[in-house]
């Protein structure tokens, strides 16, 4: 009997294990990677990029403290994979079909995108565009998916351009740090009105003016970039 309860036991356990194995097997040819990066974008996204790591990952995703290291070899190389995500959304918000023609307003309406975009994933906004992934060309995914995003709207302003190419790309990036900026300045706009509502003090006024109506704002901006 006692020979028996041992391996009714050793087989239960065996079961289980097996069980886990498959499970575990099957989790991983089920797109473990694009699962763990989903449950890492949604980290970054309610809790900031900083509180983001390979062990909180393997806990939130209720998994091993190993598994994630199969796909991610280091904190870099998760963050990468969370701002390529970022970047494949603001390129969905962003995009021009650049076959068609193209319009001044077209573009102001993307560019309003933009800034929703960097306001409302403000976590993830800040790892594209931090330090906290240095070399892109390290990870040429996400270099293709920033590129991409940065190439469709230069291709969208040389639309509304007559100028040669390296002036395009400058008006370009002239265009693009105006938009990052601004995420910046609207930012802290929210946050001052959340603390005191009444300050009119210095530029917070004047930005909560541009906020409140950006496709005007950016129509001028916008105008005065192409006619320069």
């Amino acid at each position: 009997e006692l020979m028996f309860a041992a391996l009714t036991y050793y087989d239960n356990v065996s079961t289980v294990n097996i069980s886990n194995d498959f499970l575990m097997k099957n989790y991983h040819h089920g797109n473990l990677k694009e699962e763990l990066t989903a449950c890492a974008v949604k980290i970054c996204e309610s809790e900031g990029y900083a509180n983001l790591s390979i062990r909180k990952l393997a806990k939130e995703s209720n998994v091993s403290q190993t598994a994630p290291y199969r796909h991610f070899k280091t904190k870099e190389s998760l963050y990468a994979s969370v701002a390529m995500e970022g970047f494949k959304k603001l390129s969905l918000a962003t995009n021009i079909d650049t076959s068609k023609k193209v319009t001044k307003k077209e573009l102001v309406e993307k560019g309003v995108n933009y800034i929703n975009f960097g306001l409302e994933h403000a976590n993830t906004y800040d790892l594209m565009f931090g330090t906290a992934v240095g070399d892109f060309s390290n990870y040429p995914d996400l270099l293709d998916c920033a590129n991409d995003t940065y190439e469709n709207m230069r291709l969208s302003f040389s639309k509304l351009s007559n100028d040669p190419e390296e002036v395009i790309a400058y008006k370009c990036i002239t265009l693009w740090s105006m938009l990052h900026g601004l995420v910046g300045i609207l930012r802290k706009v929210a946050i001052v009105d959340q603390l005191d509502p009444e300050q009119t003090l210095g530029p917070i006024s004047s930005a909560t003016i541009i906020g409140g109506n950006l496709d005007f704002h950016l129509d001028k901006v916008l105008t005065g970039i192409i006619q320069s």
